[in-house]
């Protein structure tokens, strides 16, 4: 990595704690590069504006999510050990702090302004449906039974959320520990399997 790379990754990582700690409103660009340790004239060489940085941060927690997009249905390995596989990886993101720092900052964008809501909604739908992949393909091999696979993906993926993310986002929880997230994993998967029979 080089300097330009580095001043650039520092900046990212200014921008999310100064949208995190303050708001996008509140955040300016003179705070950033403070923070980022670098002079205005070189953040304005990466960036033009606010709105700007706030799309590199999406842009950010979306590559976080590509490991979950290229897990792919195999009919020769069981249905509980690949759910537990998407769980763990889930559980993963969900728990890691600057993943739920940047959720908020999108959260509380998407409230701000409906332009933002509008932008930021297509690109997590375009995201969304490539989670649902894994879903599509089993529901085509014939191993979710009835339930159509968008459906079977929100509930997955919606109660591991409601276990380990949404309180964590909005009220500040600690992230679970282990065994917690162990526990979760495990009740998730092995339920969903049941409902499958």
């Amino acid at each position: 990595m080089g300097r330009s790379d580095d001043k650039h990754q520092d900046i990212l990582c200014a921008a999310i704690r100064e949208f995190g700690e303050k708001g996008m409103m509140a955040t300016t660009m003179e705070s950033i590069a403070n923070q980022a340790g670098v002079s205005k004239r070189t953040l304005y060489k990466h960036y033009s504006c606010k709105e700007d940085l706030l799309d590199a941060v999406v842009t950010l927690l979306l590559q976080r999510i590509e490991p979950l997009k290229n897990i792919t249905y195999s009919p020769q390995k069981p249905l509980l050990e690949q759910l537990r596989n998407i769980g763990e990886k889930t559980l993963q993101l969900v728990c890691d702090e600057d993943y739920l720092r940047l959720s908020r900052i999108i959260i509380i964008e998407s409230m701000r302004s409906e332009q933002a809501a509008k932008v930021l909604n297509q690109k997590f739908s375009d995201c969304e449906k490539q989670l649902y992949q894994w879903f599509t393909q089993a529901s085509e091999a014939g191993a979710l039974g009835t339930m159509k696979p968008q459906l079977a993906a929100t509930l997955f993926y919606g109660a591991i959320r409601e276990g380990a993310y949404w309180d964590q986002v909005a009220q500040w929880k600690p992230v679970l520990k282990k065994e917690q997230g162990k526990e979760l994993i495990d009740r998730v998967c092995c339920f969903f399997v049941k409902g499958m029979q």
